[in-house]
């Protein structure tokens, strides 16, 4: 994978801060690899309490599915959007995915697609760089880009990536 220069130029705000910002990046879905939307569709039961009302059936939670050479299995399938929310996006528990899965035990991210927690960095042909298209939330809103964006996401990318890739992007 390479790595655009824009990651270690890039600003964010200190933190992700869901008080400020409403969890708008999640307004609009995002892609999962067709894994990801197995391994989701699979565990449907333990997300169900923390899903809206309108989002309770599972054979409507993904949509679109495209050929993408960034997902790991080549397949993306897209979350979808109902009442203007990605079907995973609750007002009250924030991600259905990362809810349940810390009420389980697990990590916050087990069940979170790849592409959902670590924006905004994102993988474009097999290039890692920054999400310059979501002005539109707090977070990428010029004003609060105020820190680089890597030490903002410390813990996403330990998480996400291999060793060789952390220490590229995390040095020392």
């Amino acid at each position: 994978m390479k790595i655009n220069p824009l990651v270690f130029e890039a600003k964010f705000p200190k933190y992700c801060d869901l008080e400020k910002c409403g969890g708008r990046c999640c307004k609009g879905g995002v892609w999962a690899d067709l894994r990801e939307k197995e391994i989701i569709l699979h565990n449907s039961e333990i997300f169900l309490p923390f899903m809206r009302p309108e989002t309770q059936n599972p054979q409507e939670w993904f949509g679109e599915m495209a050929h993408d050479a960034d997902c790991p299995s080549g397949i993306a399938a897209g979350t979808n959007v109902i009442g203007d929310w990605c079907v995973f996006s609750h007002p009250k528990y924030a991600c259905a995915l990362q809810t349940a899965a810390a009420k389980q035990g697990l990590h916050d991210w087990e069940f979170k697609p790849r592409f959902c927690t670590m924006f905004p960095l994102v993988v474009c042909e097999n290039e890692l760089t920054v999400d310059e298209d979501m002005d539109d939330v707090w977070c990428m809103q010029p004003e609060n880009r105020t820190h680089p964006v890597l030490p903002a996401l410390v813990r996403e990318v330990n998480y996400l990536f291999p060793p060789e890739v952390v220490q590229k992007l995390l040095p020392g």
